[in-house]
């Protein structure tokens, strides 16, 4: 649910019911997992009033903490699950995927320390994290935390989790979830022949992203080859 932070992005405002109303032709499609963020707009409350009114127990809700540079207090951390609880009117969230945004400062692992006490209480099902490299997934592997999974960039024209990610993820049994296998629908015969077009002239977040990626991959030639 990206997508929604980019629909509300430059002030404009989402119809919660009809939004979370449009999300019934995914779960009558048997798509029935849904990952978002607390920073993705309105995408955790949305898809709470879906489940709340029309998919129930169906459907899996995926969430993402991604907290402020510095230092978190164990009720922060206790404050942040709440919030996101509260908004997908859950008792227990199905996975809580985290971020780090610095990893020489170490006390991301106090975070993830106090999750996983949260899990015990029942508030978690399954602790994740996001963008995590080889050696600080294999860190918090090896400091006695259980994650489920690791959500990163994967597709043809990223394959950086082929490697060292993909060896540690085996050998401690850690799914990746891949995110832009896509790339945001650029890796589609939609944009074959199309001409080049910078970054920051696509037509959403998720094309400016993936289009960088493009570029940093040998750019628009070799990616229409």
């Amino acid at each position: 649910l990206w997508q929604i932070a980019d629909m509300e992005r430059d002030g404009q405002e989402l119809d919660l019911d009809a939004t979370a109303e449009a999300m019934q032709p995914y779960l009558d499609a048997g798509l029935t997992t849904f990952d978002m963020a607390d920073h993705y707009g309105s995408a955790e409350i949305i898809t709470g009033r879906f489940r709340a009114k029309v998919a129930g127990d169906r459907v899996q809700l995926l969430t993402k903490w991604v907290p402020e540079l510095g230092k978190n207090s164990k009720a922060q951390v206790r404050t942040a699950v709440q919030r996101a609880l509260d908004r997908l009117q859950m008792k227990q969230i199905d996975l809580l995927q985290y971020h780090a945004w610095n990893y020489a400062d170490a006390r991301w692992l106090d975070d993830l320390f106090w999750l996983q006490e949260l899990q015990e209480e029942g508030l978690i099902r399954h602790l994740g994290v996001t963008n995590f490299d080889a050696a600080h997934l294999n860190m918090v592997l090896q400091s006695g935390i259980k994650i489920v999974s690791n959500q990163i960039s994967y597709s043809l024209i990223d394959q950086r989790g082929s490697a060292a990610m993909t060896d540690v993820c085996r050998r401690h049994g850690v799914k990746i979830l891949a995110f832009g296998t896509l790339a945001g629908g650029l890796l589609s015969e939609r944009w074959l022949g199309e001409p080049d077009r910078a970054a920051d002239k696509m037509d959403t977040w998720s094309q400016m992203k993936y289009k960088r990626f493009i570029d940093q991959a040998g750019g628009w030639v070799p990616f229409q080859g």
